[in-house]
């Protein structure tokens, strides 16, 4: 999905991730590497002996390994509960160079592929009654998760939706507040089960968050975003569900100005006027 944008930190990571093999004992098997974001992630399926596994290690600059995104693995693995689809953790581990911090964790691999190689669903999927009604109790087990953590702050939503949605009157306090994934996108989930992958940023966000995450990255398939809205029609078709998803769009919209998925800028304002012609009442606090 992403590449490393230059090759000194193409090959500072790939060190990293032999050295995390190494301190697993496991062999990185070729061809399986996967980078995150600004190759701020890199991974890869391993030998583990009996099985294969997932390696992932995460880099920051020296001193700022710490916090929401470098924790999140670790305490989904402690918190969210097992009726939730998720790689199960065997292990992580820390260390430091000069310059960088470093966690790597290993999780269990997960067969099944991802339902899309994009974040943005690009191909119409026939995804069975029970993919859903799995995904329908995952996301509402999530929702009752008790935590501290934080996906979306209030001071954001203060600020980002009026700005990016271009509407200085638009309520920005979600009448509900609950516990989401938070990166809840097609490739983040896999076609059998569905498994959900990459826990770094769970926490408290507006209700329906996860669902208006897929509605939203869904529009690029339509026949697939129509079943997601029947699927879901009990979180997305809600006041709360309206909100969440403009923050969504919110959001999305304010990566495009960081030159990410541009292509979708006209399609994600069309949808923000979409809801927004439903009136502000029905998307105020209560």
């Amino acid at each position: 999905m992403f590449s490393p944008s230059d090759s000194e930190t193409e090959a500072r990571m790939l060190k990293s991730r032999d050295d995390a093999a190494f301190a697993f004992g496991v062999q990185p098997l070729d061809g399986t590497t996967v980078w995150g974001w600004r190759a701020r992630t890199v991974g890869c399926e391993v030998d583990a002996g009996e099985h294969h596994a997932w390696l992932r290690v995460i880099s920051a600059p020296s001193g700022k390994g710490c916090g929401k995104l470098w924790d999140g693995t670790v305490l989904a693995s402690q918190r969210i509960p097992a009726s939730v689809r998720r790689p199960r953790l065997i292990g992580y581990h820390d260390w430091s160079d000069s310059a960088n911090d470093y966690r790597a964790e290993l999780t269990e691999f997960v067969a099944s592929a991802v339902c899309s190689p994009d974040p943005w669903l690009r191909r119409e999927l026939d995804l069975p009654p029970e993919w859903w009604a799995s995904l329908r109790t995952s996301l509402s087990a999530i929702n009752e998760v008790e935590t501290g953590r934080e996906t979306l702050r209030q001071e954001y939503l203060t600020r980002a939706l009026p700005q990016y949605l271009d509407a200085p009157d638009l309520p920005t306090v979600p009448a509900r507040w609950g516990t989401a994934h938070g990166d809840c996108h097609w490739a983040n989930l896999t076609t059998a089960g569905p498994i959900m992958l990459d826990w770094e940023g769970w926490g408290r966000a507006p209700a329906c968050y996860d669902a208006a995450m897929l509605a939203v990255h869904s529009i690029t398939a339509p026949q697939t975003a129509r079943r997601l809205r029947e699927e879901l029609s009990s979180l997305l078709d809600t006041a709360e569900g309206r909100f969440a998803e403009l923050t969504v769009l919110a959001e999305l919209i304010q990566t495009t100005t960081r030159g990410d998925s541009l292509d979708m800028l006209p399609t994600l304002r069309q949808r923000g006027r979409e809801l927004l012609r439903i009136g502000y009442s029905e998307l105020a606090a209560t």
